[in-house]
């Protein structure tokens, strides 16, 4: 099927990471500017095609409470690299209303660009008393070109129900022949320490949902990407469609573990291949050396850069890697 909607960090022939190819680190692209809704993490990095080889990376900061807003800077493309040019001056997506789902954070994950309209789809994220957290997915719509986006509903539009009951959140959406489809990720279970001495543990891994309008959303009990022994947390997929099925870039750890950058393959998009090895491992030193995660592609006409966090998911800012051809 070819998609009638683009997404906006993939590209007509786009370049498969494929198994085996390297990538060369460039280093730090951006850091938290300080500012208050911004004291630190520029999370979840996602490319918007402007044209003439320029690009608004979307991201997600915090500030001293802890919760996310919605930011960007754009940068111009190279071969040799990326260079950023301007930034948000404030956020992009703010948080929303108390009691709402979205009132702890709202975290950019992707855009559509569907019809005229250029749809940013999110996680909100709501504190709980049991377990720490839990987190739905939202949508809402810019009227400026991406600069800044509306919610179109104080209700996430998926959150809680039968086959997710913890959480959904970290959505990726594509739009292939009139349909919308979500890889995303969804809560299986908490492990709660009866006597409190430790932290709850989170399982979550990826799934996938269906829409014929993108806001209306059918998914079932299926796990695209199931854990291998010693998992609890498979997060971010990042999807693209390739000439022979689907690419999905994704993060996964093991308990007492931290992330690592892995690559997965299917025919359907349903079912995944994963790669053994990981697509990015840590550094020796430096801002991802203790971790690297939610991995991002940017197809740019002379190179193609990966865009990722490091340690304290990405509480330095994000970088920048090149796709060695």
């Amino acid at each position: 099927m070819k998609p009638n909607a683009t997404h906006s960090s993939s590209a007509l022939g786009v370049d498969s990471v494929g198994a085996g190819r390297r990538f060369k680190r460039a280093g730090l692209l951006c850091s938290p500017s300080g500012s208050p809704w911004e004291r630190s993490h520029c999370q979840n990095p996602f490319a918007q095609r402007l044209g003439n080889e320029k690009y608004r990376i979307h991201f997600a900061s915090r500030d001293d409470s802890n919760r996310s807003r919605g930011g960007w800077v754009e940068v111009t493309a190279t071969a040799e690299g990326l260079t950023p040019i301007a930034r948000s001056d404030g956020p992009s997506l703010d948080i929303g209303q108390p009691g709402t789902f979205d009132d702890a954070g709202a975290m950019p994950g992707c855009l559509v660009n569907h019809e005229g309209r250029l749809l940013l789809y999110y996680t909100g994220w709501s504190l709980t008393r049991t377990v720490p957290f839990t987190f739905s997915i939202g949508v809402a719509e810019s009227h400026d070109g991406g600069l800044h986006f509306d919610r179109l509903s104080d209700a996430p539009m998926l959150g809680r129900n039968h086959y997710d009951p913890l959480l959904a959140g970290a959505p990726w959406v594509l739009v292939e022949g009139g349909t919308f489809r979500m890889w995303y990720v969804s809560g299986l279970r908490w492990e709660v320490d009866p006597e409190g001495k430790n932290a709850p543990i989170h399982y979550y891994t990826i799934k996938h949902a269906t829409s014929l309008d993108g806001m209306t959303w059918m998914t079932d009990e299926h796990i695209c990407v199931p854990f291998h022994e010693g998992e609890h947390a498979i997060a971010r997929p990042v999807v693209q469609k390739t000439d022979v099925g689907y690419e999905m870039l994704y993060c996964a750890r093991r308990l007492g573990e931290t992330y690592r950058v892995y690559r997965a393959t299917s025919v359907d998009g349903i079912d995944w291949k994963r790669d053994i090895a990981p697509l990015l491992d840590t550094s020796t030193s430096g801002w991802d050396s203790e971790m690297v995660c939610y991995a991002s592609l940017l197809h740019a006409a002379e190179a193609s850069f990966l865009l990722y966090n490091g340690n304290g998911y990405g509480r330095d800012g994000f970088g920048v890697a090149i796709l060695e051809r």
